[in-house]
């Protein structure tokens, strides 16, 4: 596993995607913001992350075609709290004519600290056939043109190192 060190105005050098307060309703029987709410955040950075290159909710609905979840690293830095306010920015690792890979920074701006980083692949699917397919020409082209931008960042992302598009 990378031990990079990304600091937060590193981060914010990418579009803040997401942001919200954490509600109560986020704690576990543990009075702990659950795993499945990390995940949660990232997932919406990501949506509108999609939703720039024309990949959101109205390409789905219009060709039967959606985004999968391949696979996923998530790392766990810093608790987040109920009422602390997060914000997630997405940043495009690699990408493929299907698949696209992203790591999402979910940031605790309560406390000024990197809360997680989560990796994950995603396939544009064909929902019919369920199978994979080639992004739109225009969307790669976006995708294409942001992952060129994202690459000329002057840090390191800390990726885990396993993942491949």
């Amino acid at each position: 596993m990378t031990q990079v060190q990304t600091k937060l105005e590193d981060i914010r050098q990418l579009d803040r995607l997401f942001e919200r307060s954490i509600p109560p309703a986020f704690l576990d029987e543990n009075q702990h913001v659950n795993v499945q709410y990390y995940v949660h955040l990232v997932e919406q950075g990501l949506v509108a992350f999609f939703q720039r290159v024309g990949l959101g909710e109205a390409y789905a609905a219009a060709d039967e075609i959606g985004n999968f979840a391949l696979e996923q690293h998530i790392r766990y830095l810093a608790e987040i709290l109920v009422d602390d306010r997060v914000s997630v920015y997405i940043r495009l690792i690699d990408l493929s004519p299907k698949r696209a890979y992203c790591m999402g920074f979910l940031v605790n701006d309560s406390r000024e600290e990197l809360a997680s980083t989560v990796e994950v692949v995603m396939m544009n699917v064909d929902t019919q056939l369920r199978r994979g397919r080639p992004f739109p020409p225009a969307a790669q082209a976006k995708l294409e043109a942001l992952l060129q931008q994202h690459r000329k960042l002057p840090w390191t992302a800390p990726v885990c190192g396993v993942m491949r598009v």
